[in-house]
């Protein structure tokens, strides 16, 4: 997965640590050290939706993911996505910002082929959405049963945590080359490194988000019970994505909203 710049909205999803890479509650502050040589923030979407973002670095999923989603609009792949519930599901808001004929495919390690289809009848952006703030946004499908992605609430975060990341986001540092076909994840901890905000969460790992990552999962190792849960959707990254880097809207502290529109 590969990151992001503000001028050039990309929405991407890599398992690398623990809030959504792209979509924090306030704006991300790149480190002073850095100066005119830091990375691009931008949303890890491509806005072409021609297929030409991947995660960069990571590696593919073998294990079945059945709360995985693939959003496409008009046919087009467009972001990563997870199932919270039968009839939900939950990406970034610059996926949908821009209006369309969204659907779903869930469960898929395909991103083309494969899971189960669903049509998107309603899309609920977070009223307050301007990128990167409240970088979130609810689907609505037709039922389908399935195992959802658990959402984690603040119990389940703390600094240094593993994380995982999923996308079909760009493979290359510059975001550019065909998207993979193959889910794939990047493993890693949360961070404030890149990221001093409390409305996402940042995580470092083996790989960074780029294109077509965007609004995918992040999932965190919980302290309480020692499970994964789903902590954010990617909403930031840096581009080129070379520091392993992404930052996630962070699900808790918007599951007041998330209870308000779908009741989960």
């Amino acid at each position: 997965m590969k990151t992001t710049s503000r001028k050039r909205l990309l929405k991407i999803a890599l398992p690398i640590a623990a809030v959504a890479a792209i979509g924090f509650g306030t704006t991300m502050a790149v480190l002073p050290a850095q100066a005119e040589s830091a990375p691009e923030q931008v949303k890890p979407m491509d806005v072409r939706l021609d297929d030409d973002d991947r995660m960069v670095g990571g590696a593919p999923v073998e294990e079945n993911k059945p709360w995985i989603a693939a959003l496409h609009n008009g046919g087009s792949f467009t972001c990563s996505a997870s199932q919270i519930g039968a009839e939900w599901i939950i990406t970034a808001a610059h996926c949908v910002e821009g209006g369309g004929e969204f659907s779903v495919r869930i469960g898929s390690l395909q991103r083309s082929s494969g899971g189960e289809e669903r049509t998107v009848d309603k899309v609920e952006m977070h009223p307050d959405y301007n990128w990167p703030d409240n970088d979130i946004a609810l689907l609505h499908i037709p039922a389908f049963e399935n195992e959802y992605a658990p959402m984690a609430t603040e119990a389940d975060v703390e600094l240094g945590q593993e994380s995982d990341i999923f996308g079909w986001g760009s493979e290359n540092e510059d975001w550019s080359g065909p998207l993979p076909e193959n889910l794939k994840h990047s493993v890693g901890k949360t961070t404030t490194e890149y990221c001093e905000t409390a409305n996402v969460v940042c995580m470092k790992g083996d790989a960074g988000v780029a294109g077509g990552d965007s609004g995918g999962p992040g999932f965190v190792k919980s302290p309480a019970d020692g499970a994964f849960k789903l902590v954010g959707v990617c909403a930031i990254g840096h581009k080129p994505a070379n520091t392993q880097w992404g930052a996630y809207t962070s699900i808790p502290h918007n599951a007041g909203w998330i209870k308000e529109i779908s009741g989960l």
